[in-house]
């Protein structure tokens, strides 16, 4: 090699040429160093380099003042050699957005930016300077970077500021929603347990069951008119998600009136003491208000055309999944890693930004709105937004964080929780199994709006009468003065025992099942505050419950009822385990709980990473990392074993017939040997560019 020269890679003769460039492969070529010419400037000669293919087409179109308008850039062919070369002096296209490029309205723009730079040169210099100055310009490739990169940081701010707004809104949102439906809950149960607390004969006790039936059935009859009037609000909402940022377009889905009808339902929902939680819904809203983001873009700057393609819409869609995610469980992590894992079919690492800002400000208003909005000065502490911790607002003293008591596991234990992740499969894979064969009955039933506004009524009457009745007929009364309890008394109900004692089964149900039910079984350190009847009761009885509801026409999420469900069974066979261990070797019930709870959740939903996280992040214990991971995977396989199905949102995607492209082609696509052949027909039906309706309707019929 000759001195004074360096090797970089180019692309062959035709690769260069921008022609047919399939099979060619990278060569050497050589750059000299600059030589002066005659005029004092210094000369570059480029070798089969892109930067001279460039040059050499900017002189051919000969781009000056008055023909701006020409200049559109290099070709797409042009653009990829350019982007796959990794030396030499064509890196500064890195930057170039492919779909900026390809954007008829970003040429516009660009050309009216440069054309307003080449006319201040023109007004700010004469002469040699202006030449100078316009040569400068085309040297760097015929436009001005600078114009451009102002171009992309004024749509890049925008597009932050549309992040922020995400998580700025769903924030709002969730809290509306999570208070409003907790304090109508509150105030069904208080109203209807306050008959038991009069002194007199037992009819009171048939008054407090009849008001809480009445309520109850009212309440879900109000959740179930919006999906009624708009059937896409109903169900989770987590199945439309993914199948939205898979890129289906479902009708009305992500509309604002959706969003509405799907909040006023769950809203409902939970308050009428149905097995429903509000975090699925709450992903969906975020959902909704992502994918409507772009319309918040001003329509009359031609820099932020970009910002409404189908991209950036289903960008801004994923986005708002995960704030949905971080405003339900307050887990900003939570909400990026399931954003990743259960939504978005396309992923990348601006994404991942974007999604954990939106997700930060939706914890961080939360957060701000609780604390001084809503706290009043009761003692709001950054530790009660783990929403499973155990800690009481209204009692400092109860501070798990500071309470070296906490939940404990051995090694040993290990292989005890792959034996609770195995069972928590098996329930998972029968729910999928037995909720996918109620569907089905549903739809060869083909309930009307009436029908099925009487389904809704009779089992909101059949829910509220057992949680009433139940409690009765198996009246287990604890101590509620008794050392230690972690949690006030407003969390014990006392129903039908004596004063100073509170009925474990009432506890359990008569309780929202996340802000009270849940937290109990996570955090009541004491083995006997509930038996190991108490807790099967209320598990298999919600078990049964969800499994019936999950379907109807109202708006209802899954993942608050689960981990109900399995922390019940999970402190059951904790308690099991403890009759036949020795004093020595028993095990702690909330450490059961919790495992039972993500056992049973990943076996439904079969989801890993971001459950792990949900779980951890909650409850405030990060050391149960490991054992919550083992425990989903065990979960997770075991239910696909039962079933021989996938989840449960994926169960109802194929039920509807719902597109969704899987990332792996299922197995009866490998192993047919399917060829071109057999999904080709001989007799091939052509349509003309111009033709009328009826004959077009006529062919679709027809084949």
């Amino acid at each position: 090699m000759k001195e004074g020269t360096q090797n970089y890679g180019s692309l062959s003769k035709t690769e260069e040429g921008c022609g047919d460039t399939a099979g060619s492969r990278p060569t050497w070529f050589t750059l000299t160093k600059p030589r002066i010419a005659s005029d004092g400037a210094e000369d570059v000669t480029y070798s089969g380099s892109k930067r001279a293919l460039l040059n050499r087409w900017m002189k051919k179109v000969k781009v000056r003042g008055g023909d701006l308008e020409a200049f559109i850039g290099p070709t797409d062919h042009c653009v990829e050699a350019m982007l796959r070369q990794h030396g030499g002096l064509g890196l500064e296209y890195n930057s170039l957005d492919r779909n900026i490029i390809d954007t008829a309205a970003w040429h516009r723009r660009k050309t009216q930016l440069i054309k307003a730079k080449r006319e201040g040169i023109n007004d700010s210099f004469n002469g040699e300077s202006r030449r100078a100055a316009l040569k400068s310009s085309e040297d760097e490739g015929g436009f001005d970077h600078e114009a451009v990169k102002l171009l992309e940081t004024e749509r890049e701010r925008m597009e932050w500021a549309l992040v922020v707004a995400i998580g700025f809104f769903m924030a709002v949102i969730g809290v509306i929603v999570s208070r409003t439906a907790d304090d109508l809950l509150e105030w069904k149960l208080e109203s209807a347990l306050e008959w038991l607390e009069r002194d007199g004969d037992e009819s009171y006790w048939y008054y407090g069951l009849a008001q809480h039936v009445a309520t109850s059935t009212i309440l879900a009859m109000f959740a179930f008119i919006p999906v009624a009037i708009a059937p896409v609000s109903g169900g989770s909402g987590i199945a439309e998600a993914k199948a939205t940022l898979n890129g289906v377009v479902i009708a009305n889905c992500t509309a604002i009136s959706t969003c509405c009808c799907k909040a006023v339902s769950v809203i409902c929902s939970v308050a009428a003491s149905l097995p429903a939680g509000l975090e699925g819904p709450m992903i969906f809203m975020g959902l909704s208000i992502g994918e409507n983001a772009n319309r918040l873009v001003p329509r009359n700057r031609p820099a932020f055309d970009l910002l409404r393609t189908d991209r950036h819409r289903i960008d801004f869609a994923a986005i708002g999944c995960a704030a949905g995610v971080a405003a339900a469980f307050r887990s900003p992590v939570s909400g990026v890693l399931f954003a990743m894992e259960e939504g978005s079919s396309f992923w990348s690492t601006s994404l991942t930004w974007r999604c954990f800002l939106s997700a930060c400000v939706t914890v961080i208003t939360m957060y701000a709105i609780m604390s001084k909005v809503l706290g009043n000065g009761s003692g709001f502490h950054v530790s009660n937004m783990a929403v499973f911790n155990g800690i009481d607002t209204n009692s400092s003293s109860n501070l798990a964080l500071g309470d070296s008591d906490h939940p404990e596991f051995y090694l040993w234990e290990y292989g005890m929780f792959m034996l609770v992740g195995s069972f928590g499969g098996i329930i998972g894979g029968l729910f999928c199994s037995a909720n996918r064969a109620l569907a089905l009955l549903r739809r060869r039933l083909s309930f009307n709006i009436v029908q099925k506004g009487i389904e809704v009524f009779v089992i909101a009457a059949v829910t509220a009468t057992l949680i009433w009745v139940l409690p009765s007929f198996f009246s287990r009364c604890g101590d509620i003065d008794i050392e230690p309890r972690r949690l006030g008394h407003t969390y014990y109900k006392q129903f039908t025992c004596e004063e100073g004692e509170y009925n474990e089964l009432a506890t359990l149900l008569l309780n929202p099942l996340g802000a009270k039910g849940i937290t109990l079984l996570f955090t009541e350190d004491d083995p006997d505050a509930f038996s190991m009847s108490t807790c099967i009761i209320a598990g298999m009885t919600h078990l049964v419950i969800l499994c019936v509801a999950f379907g109807m026409s109202i708006s209802a999420g899954i993942f608050i009822p689960l981990l109900f469900i399995g922390a019940c069974l999970g402190r059951a066979l904790a308690l099991i385990c403890n009759i036949f261990l020795d004093e020595a070797w028993n095990i702690d019930p909330r450490t059961y709980a919790i495992i039972g709870a993500a056992a049973t959740l990943g076996g439904v939903v079969r989801v890993l990473i971001s459950l792990t996280a949900i779980v951890t992040h909650t409850t405030s214990l990060s050391f149960f990392m490991t054992p919550v991971m083992l425990t989903t995977l065990v979960a997770q396989n075991v239910g696909n074993w039962v079933s021989d199905r996938p989840g449960i949102y994926d169960v109802i995607l194929q039920l509807r017939g719902v597109p969704f492209l899987e990332e792996e082609c299922p197995v009866v696509g490998r192993n047919a040997n399917i060829r071109a052949r057999n999904v080709m027909r001989k007799n091939v039906v052509t349509v003309c560019a111009e033709m009328l309706v009826k004959d077009l309707v006529g062919i679709l019929r027809s084949n």
